[in-house]
């Protein structure tokens, strides 16, 4: 079963009557609109990332985190909230994207293991590695140095530290913070660089109110600049007054309904 590629959606034909938008019958191009709507939403919030790919939708993120917290293996994660996707979401989203436009499925992997209190992780793996630090920022344990440390060994001989796995299940996270507590690795001490893949997002099938609002919104915006030409600053109707708007469709009202769908940090 394949999905063409990703155009978010986040307001479907059903819901055009519930926010005030024209069908097609009365605008031919109002579901185009729509999706340009949806992908500038994901852009002002940071979900896109330097490939091209995210949303708001369940999408996969893997990022490369340097220089967490001195003596703690805390990070953040850049989207949130981290969402736990079961096999069976993903099987739908991909059934649902699979006929006509994709506005489902983004390529979302399905998580598969369990955390520390048997709720499925949002968490698909991480791995950590260690590099030179300064001495007063090392963690030394009373037996630290009592044994030959394998990866010790590995940087006698140049190049970088090899990554090492880390338990998944043993992570405790935050998923609306993003906030990731990781259990130390074998030299005891927190990890000087983190690569960490994780699902974050919410499902398309059953987006927040706040989004479709902002998504309906952001198309008004574009249909009052004349039939979404988004140059349009000002248009005289004969009879009447002219009127101006401003450059940006995403208003100062729209980015605060969107302030809690922002990334916490740019990718």
């Amino acid at each position: 079963m394949g999905c063409g590629p990703f155009v978010p959606q986040y307001l479907l034909a059903a819901d055009y009557a519930a926010y005030n938008l024209p069908d097609a019958t009365a605008q031919s191009d109002i579901a185009g609109i729509v999706q340009i709507a949806s992908v500038l939403i994901d852009e002002a919030c940071g979900r896109i990332d330097g490939d091209g790919n995210g949303s708001l939708c369940y999408t996969t993120y893997t990022e490369r985190i340097l220089l967490g917290s001195n003596n703690r293996n805390l990070v953040y994660v850049s989207q949130k909230p981290i969402a736990a996707v079961a096999s069976g979401t993903v099987a739908a989203l991909m059934a649902a994207g699979a006929s006509g436009t994709n506005t489902f499925y983004t390529g979302v992997q399905a998580n598969t293991f369990t955390n520390y209190n048997g709720a499925l992780s949002g968490l698909i793996g991480a791995s950590g590695r260690y590099g030179y630090t300064r001495n007063d920022r090392s963690l030394a344990y009373p037996d630290l140095f009592a044994f030959i440390n394998p990866l010790n060994l590995v940087t006698m001989f140049g190049g970088p530290a090899p990554f090492v796995s880390i338990d998944c299940t043993q992570v405790d996270y935050d998923p609306r913070s993003g906030e990731c507590w990781l259990p130390a690795g074998l030299q005891l001490q927190r990890y000087s660089e983190i690569l960490i893949q994780y699902n974050a997002g919410y499902n398309p099938l059953q987006m927040p109110n706040a989004i479709k609002f902002a998504t309906a919104s952001v198309a008004k915006n574009l249909l009052a600049k004349g039939d979404a030409t988004t140059a349009l600053l000002r248009m005289q109707v004969q009879g009447a007054a002219s009127f101006g708007m401003g450059a940006d469709v995403i208003d100062p009202i729209v980015d605060r309904m969107l302030l809690p769908f922002k990334s916490v940090r740019g990718m």
